[in-house]
């Protein structure tokens, strides 16, 4: 399954450290899309546009340390926010991690590997 992070603000140097850290948390494919200009008459969807995109087996387990790991690199960056989504469902996080976002992050793991 695909795993798109996005990011609120996504500087160079952010997206090679979350590219690595997708790496290192066993997801079997990292990459950063490249987007070209939009077509004329065509939208632009920039909050839509994934920063990073993560190609993961839907086990429990696996999203789970991948989330983790995205999650204590947000912890250090305490006003930040990001944005997981897998197939239809998405999370956004914040850098200030809280019993109920625990709970809420357990849920959404549990729900996109049931359908993965």
């Amino acid at each position: 399954m695909r795993l798109a992070v996005l990011l609120d603000e996504a500087g160079d140097a952010d997206l090679a450290e979350l590219t690595k850290l997708l790496r290192d948390a066993g997801a079997a494919e990292v990459e950063r899309p490249r987007f070209g200009e939009p077509r004329d008459g065509v939208r632009s969807v920039d909050s839509e546009i994934a920063d990073v995109v993560a190609t993961v087996t839907p086990a429990i387990g696996l999203v789970e340390r991948i989330v983790k790991a995205v999650r204590g690199w947000l912890g250090q960056r305490p006003r930040r926010t990001l944005k997981i989504v897998i197939g239809k469902d998405s999370i956004e996080l914040t850098g200030y991690s809280t019993a109920a976002e625990d709970m809420l992050v357990r849920a959404f793991v549990e729900r996109v590997c049931e359908r993965g």
